[in-house]
């Protein structure tokens, strides 16, 4: 008996009609928005512009990472702040969240492959293109394709983090480019997800989580490649990609947060320059978590004696408290 070679999803002639079981996405979904609003809230409070970009940075540096491309995560964040000035690749995936409530054209897609890719003409591939289990489709289907892409994009309505799973595979399939379709599709991703959420910020570098588990992402999206157009498997690992991307940002943050309801509670309390100090090097680690008098004493540059009554005071205010030990070798901490 012969057996048949299995159709890849974009021979079938109506391919682009995705489906998935809503039941369980929507349920999954729900799971994800309650997590990213918590995440989005905790941002507000606790985010500064150098942790901004860090995350960026890293979203970028992963990113290329799954391409096989490697890239130095502190010249990136050197780039990310000449802003204007950024290298142009830098500077266009940047722009993809930052500038993501601008309308995605033909001509934004080829800037972003020019300053990716080795062809710098605006031309889609004029050849087949197989990378590993990806097949892309035809070249001559090539500018349709991506017509129809853009269309959707722009003007279909449903929600935006299923929409980012969506375009990032079916990007992926139209392959439109020799190469950099992976690190435009993530783009593409991440410039819905901003819309969706309506920051214009990275809240948690995602591509970390995809190449945190690179076989699986692979797996799926290969799978999915001569699928019959059913997208429920694949939205659910992206869903779950989030929820776990969310939940690495949370702890990465928690210092920060912390920080600021400490001081939020202790904002009234009547501290001298030094106390301050003290505090302040607690959260910033130039003290130990648990610390001694004798290291309070070299911090502040005084005598041992007013270094105990310092953190005498703080324990009067309600604000440090002694560890359980005692005597000489008697050590505090922050309540």
């Amino acid at each position: 008996m012969i057996k048949t070679k299995p159709l890849f999803i974009h021979q079938y002639p109506d391919w682009t009609r995705f489906r998935y079981n809503a039941q369980s996405i929507l349920a999954a979904l729900g799971q994800t928005r309650l997590k990213e609003g918590a995440l989005i809230s905790t941002v507000d409070l606790t985010s500064t512009p150098e942790s901004e970009i860090r995350t960026l940075a890293q979203d970028i540096v992963a990113n290329y990472a799954l391409d096989g491309h490697v890239l130095d995560l502190d010249k990136v964040i050197d780039e990310i702040q000449k802003k204007n000035a950024a290298q142009n690749d830098i500077r266009n995936f940047v722009g993809a969240i930052q500038n993501a409530k601008q309308p995605l054209t033909i001509d934004r897609i080829f800037a972003w492959h020019a300053a990716i890719g080795q062809n710098k003409v605006k031309n889609f591939r004029s050849k087949e293109n197989f990378a590993g289990a990806f097949t892309g489709v035809s070249p001559e289907r090539i500018p349709l394709e991506m017509e129809r892409f853009i269309d959707w994009f722009e003007n279909d309505p449903q929600d935006g983090a299923i929409k980012a799973a969506i375009a990032q595979f079916w990007f992926l399939t139209i392959r439109p480019f020799e190469d950099g379709n992976g690190r435009i599709a993530r783009a593409l991703s991440a410039m819905l997800l901003a819309r969706s959420e309506d920051t214009m910020r990275c809240q948690n570098a995602l591509n970390e989580q995809f190449l945190n588990d690179r076989d699986n992402y692979i797996q799926i999206l290969s799978k999915s490649q001569i699928g019959n157009g059913d997208l429920t498997e694949w939205i659910l690992w992206f869903l779950n990609a989030m929820q776990k991307s969310i939940e690495s940002s949370k702890k990465e943050i928690a210092g920060a947060l912390k920080k600021i309801l400490f001081l939020q509670k202790n904002q009234q309390a009547d501290l001298s320059a030094r106390e301050r100090k003290i505090i302040e090097a607690v959260w910033n680690g130039e003290l130990p978590v648990v610390f001694s008098v004798k290291e309070v004493a070299a911090l502040t540059g005084t005598s041992h004696d007013s270094a105990l009554r310092d953190i005498q005071d703080l324990i009067q205010k309600g604000i440090v408290r002694p560890e359980n030990k005692g005597g000489r070798s008697q050590k505090y901490s922050l309540i």
